[in-house]
């Protein structure tokens, strides 16, 4: 039996739909960007679906218009935010 390369890299198994996954807060910084994003009144559980959906919509922009070759990791140095939209309240309607 031959044996695998060492430069060949292991695509690493995709969780299940429903299996729960851990994630470490590895250090101060990573502990100070969740308290970042839970000061919206979300849970650590939201924060962390919240950076996940927006860095997987990031990385398949870049591939998907062709600014990197899929499976490479995309160097994000900007974000866009859309403008701030307070709702009134029901009475405050003019």
């Amino acid at each position: 039996m031959a044996k695998p390369k060492t430069t060949q890299t292991k695509t690493p198994t995709i969780p299940a739909v429903g299996k729960p996954l851990s994630v470490r807060v590895q250090d101060e910084g990573m502990r100070d960007d969740l308290a970042v994003i839970m000061r919206t009144g979300c849970t650590a559980s939201d924060a962390v679906r919240q950076a996940l959906y927006v860095l997987a919509n990031a990385y398949y922009a870049a591939w998907d218009h062709g600014h990197y070759p899929p499976g490479t990791t995309p160097q994000i140095i900007a974000h866009q935010l859309a403008p701030y939209d307070a709702q009134q309240a029901a009475d405050q309607a003019v």
